[in-house]
C-alpha cells in the first residue's frame, strides 16, 4: 500500500512520516488492494487535522479526524479507515453482488439452451396405401413404425410394432374411438 503524504500549513517530518507508515501498515491484514492512499495533514489554530482518501474495489474510502495532538489524530484516522476496510471486506466475503449473480444466471441459461437438442426438420413424401398394402410393406421391414396415408379416407395412420411383436394400427379418432390391432397381424 503506497502513501502519498501532504502537509498543509506544516512540514511533514521524517518521524511523522515513519509513524504514518507504521500505523497504515496494519491495514494490510485485510488483504484488499488499495492502490494509493492520499493523506493530508494540516494545522489550523489549535486543531490538528488529518484526511485520508483511497479507492478499494471501486469504492471510495475516506475519513477525516481532528484533535489537539497530531499523533492522536493519526491514530483516530487509521482507526476510521480500518473500520471502513473491515466492513468492506466483510461485504465482499459474505455477500455476492446481485449484478454478478444475474450475469452468471444468464450465462447458465445460455449454456442450457445450447445443450437442448436441436431437431432437424425433414420433409418426406408419405406413401398413399391401403391397409393391406401398408401391412405387407411393414411386415418385411424391422422398423418400429410406418406412417402412411389411407387411400380410402386420405387421413394419416401409423403402423407400430409392439413389444410382443404384434402390429398395431394407430389412426386419428374422435373421442370414444380407440386404435385397434390390424386384422390378422402378428397372430
Amino acid at each position: 500500500m503506497k502513501l502519498r503524504i501532504t502537509g498543509r500549513h506544516m512540514d511533514v517530518t521524517s518521524a511523522l512520516r515513519r509513524y504514518l507508515e507504521t500505523r497504515f501498515d496494519r491495514l494490510d491484514r485485510y488483504e484488499v488492494k488499495a492502490g494509493m492512499i492520499q493523506v493530508v495533514l494540516s494545522v489550523e489554530k489549535l486543531q490538528h487535522k488529518a484526511e485520508a482518501v483511497c479507492m478499494v474495489h471501486g469504492k471510495r474510502v475516506q475519513a477525516k479526524t481532528s484533535t489537539r495532538e497530531m499523533y492522536a489524530t493519526i491514530d483516530a484516522l487509521v482507526d476510521r479507515i480500518d473500520g471502513q476496510l473491515r466492513k468492506l471486506k466483510e461485504r465482499l466475503v459474505s455477500h455476492k453482488p446481485a449484478k454478478a449473480t444475474r450475469v452468471r444466471s444468464v450465462r447458465a441459461l445460455a449454456a442450457e439452451w445450447q445443450e437442448v437438442p436441436v431437431f432437424k426438420v425433414e420433409r418426406r413424401a408419405v406413401p398413399v396405401l391401403s391397409f393391406s398394402e401398408a401391412h405387407d410393406r411393414f411386415g418385411g421391414h424391422s422398423e418400429a413404425f410406418l406412417l402412411f396415408a389411407n387411400v380410402e379416407t386420405g387421413s394419416l395412420h401409423v403402423l407400430q410394432r409392439s413389444v410382443s411383436g404384434r402390429v398395431v394400427l394407430i389412426e386419428p379418432f374422435a373421442e370414444g374411438r380407440r386404435g385397434h390391432s390390424f386384422p390378422g397381424a402378428g397372430e
